[in-house]
């Protein structure tokens, strides 16, 4: 069974208040899980955007050995934002059908709410590495999932409020002079649990290095029948 299709079928354990690594273990996660549509507005896709070939973005793998990888994600080039909310979308869903001593049917615990968003993000950036693996004919290793270490996390900054200007445009101003925004520049952390303390949401891409990746390369099969001399 796959891991997200483990997560469909079992559902949250909801009294959970363990790290990340204990919580996935308590839902029985597997493998090969990406390509299934977990909430309404998402197809299955790992990232958003994509190459023409369908293969994702922003993605560079470098090995280290014949068994031992270095996969580095781009956040900007590899869109992770839909993926990452719809994995924190359904476990949320799922978490709401328990009972919880205090609170209304269908209400979170709010002290439970950061353990969600820690398992958002740590399943979304180590389903994003499988799924590079597999795109680049390696095949990984029984516990490549939790051999993974990810370290280097970049996110977004927080969205701003727009402030409201005060008059309009003067006629004959050049648009030359106008001054221009400052590009906002994302902020690196050593670790998920760093870059969700920083503010990381559900629903935003993020960057990260994941090292560690154990997987063995598999050669192509020409399939094309040799000329006849």
């Amino acid at each position: 069974m796959g891991r997200i299709s483990a997560m469909l079928a079992v559902g949250v354990c909801a009294t959970c208040t363990l790290d990340v690594c204990a919580f996935q273990q308590q839902m029985a996660i597997g493998c090969n899980g990406s390509r299934l549509a977990l909430a309404e507005g998402w197809t299955g896709e790992v990232v958003s955007n994509v190459n023409e070939d369908g293969s994702m973005r922003g993605c560079t793998i470098m090995s280290n050995d014949e068994t031992t990888h270095t996969v580095k994600i781009d956040g900007l080039e590899a869109d992770l934002g839909k993926f990452s909310a719809a994995v924190y979308r359904k476990v949320t869903s799922d978490a709401k059908r328990q009972n919880y001593v205090g609170f209304r049917p269908g209400t979170l615990p709010p002290h439970l709410l950061p353990t969600y968003r820690a398992f958002a993000m740590d399943e979304c950036a180590r389903e994003t590495v499988l799924e590079a693996l597999q795109q680049n004919n390696v095949r990984p290793f029984s516990s490549a999932r939790e051999d993974i270490q990810i370290t280097q996390v970049s996110i977004p900054p927080k969205p701003g409020k727009k402030k409201k200007k005060k008059g309009g445009k003067k006629k004959g101003q050049d648009k030359s002079l106008e001054e221009t925004k400052p590009v906002a520049t994302w902020e690196t952390y050593p670790t998920l649990n760093e870059a969700l303390k920083a503010g990381w949401e559900p629903g935003q891409s993020f960057s990260f290095v994941a090292s560690n990746v154990k997987g063995q390369k598999v050669e192509q099969v020409d399939m094309k029948p040799k000329p006849v001399i």
